[in-house]
């Protein structure tokens, strides 16, 4: 029973993993605040929903290290407005800590131009601290 089990599992998650995409993207986001940079792992389905989560802070500079100040980490959700072949426009909602302390939700839109099927950059804007802020992005796909 269990066999059967364990195997029909991994035919679903085939299924599954095969209708979605992985993709990393490395950004940085200027806000009212200063400028912010980290990274992104988020789940693409065929259709462009995604779910992924996010870390970004600022890099405060110390004697001889990087420090992180005022980081930021979250889960995000990504929503299609309209695509096209090369060119995509997104409502993104980010929710998350900042500082370990406080609750933040961000939401803001994004375009994405795709230069190869697996490679772009993305510019967005949001709604960060009560100002807006602009963010660029460099994504790959991996999967």
């Amino acid at each position: 029973m269990k066999a059967h089990f364990l195997l029909l599992s991994f035919l679903l998650f085939g299924l599954i993993a095969k209708g979605q995409g992985v993709v990393v993207q490395g950004q940085s986001e200027c806000t009212v605040a200063g400028s912010q940079h980290g990274a992104t792992i988020q789940f693409e389905s065929r259709t462009l929903w995604g779910l992924g989560i996010f870390y970004q802070a600022e890099l405060g500079n110390g004697h001889e290290t990087y420090i992180p100040k005022d980081t930021f980490l979250g889960m995000l959700v990504q929503a299609p407005l309209a695509t096209a072949k090369r060119i995509s426009f997104f409502a993104m909602l980010r929710a998350g800590f900042v500082n370990e302390n406080f609750v933040v939700l961000v939401p803001g839109l994004e375009t994405r131009v795709h230069i190869s099927p697996r490679f772009g950059t993305a510019f967005g804007m949001s709604m960060r601290m009560g100002y807006a802020a602009v963010s660029g992005k460099l994504f790959v796909k991996v999967f």
